[in-house]
């Protein structure tokens, strides 16, 4: 599949030169939101700074098809003091949303814009503990995900007033169940 990579960017991957290739990643929180990346110190980006995990944070794999599929990927951190575990846990807020990116890093800058690898919302998190760390990694889902989900709304004039009290605009639905229509000549 083609990518839309804006020229900058294409140029410094063809180049000769050295380039380095990073992740960024977006994710909204509880109390806020989160701004990582994947190398070390921090990275300004689209009026954000990026915090770096360098070894310490992990991507999953990111698949793609042809057909039409909710695909997921997951997202870790490790090293966490287990003192912070349960204010982690707690910050976590699942359906938010999530964005992976895709950048080359060149001379000590971004070049271009980066690629948005993933985008799709937060699902639950995990903790495997080893030996000598905790780890928290989270799954994402793809937005493609809410197609399968059965929807709970009704056209009824009761549900849309229970979200839009003044619209009266399924007003008539009800009595429609019970009108008699005879359709041509």
């Amino acid at each position: 599949m083609s990518r839309n990579l804006g020229s900058p960017m294409i140029t410094a991957i063809t180049s000769n030169g050295p380039i380095g290739l990073l992740a960024l990643v977006d994710i909204t929180l509880k109390t806020g939101s989160a701004h990582v990346w994947s190398g070390v110190g921090t990275l300004s980006w689209n009026g954000n700074t990026y915090l770096g995990v360098g070894s310490l944070g992990e991507i999953g794999d990111v698949k793609e098809g042809i057909e039409v599929r909710a695909e997921g990927t997951t997202i870790a951190l490790s090293g966490i003091d287990p003192n912070l575990l349960t204010d982690c846990l707690s910050d976590i807020q699942i359906g938010a949303p999530a964005t992976i990116w895709f950048g080359v890093f060149q001379n000590g800058a971004i070049v271009g814009t980066p690629y948005p690898l993933f985008s799709g919302t937060v699902d639950k998190p995990s903790t495997p503990i080893g030996t000598d760390s905790l780890t928290i990694a989270l799954a994402l889902e793809s937005k493609m995900t809410d197609h399968a989900r059965a929807t709970m709304r009704r056209y009824t004039s009761s549900d849309q007033r229970y979200y839009y009290s003044d619209d009266i605009g399924l007003h008539w639905v009800e009595t429609l169940a019970d009108i008699a229509l005879r359709w041509g000549g």
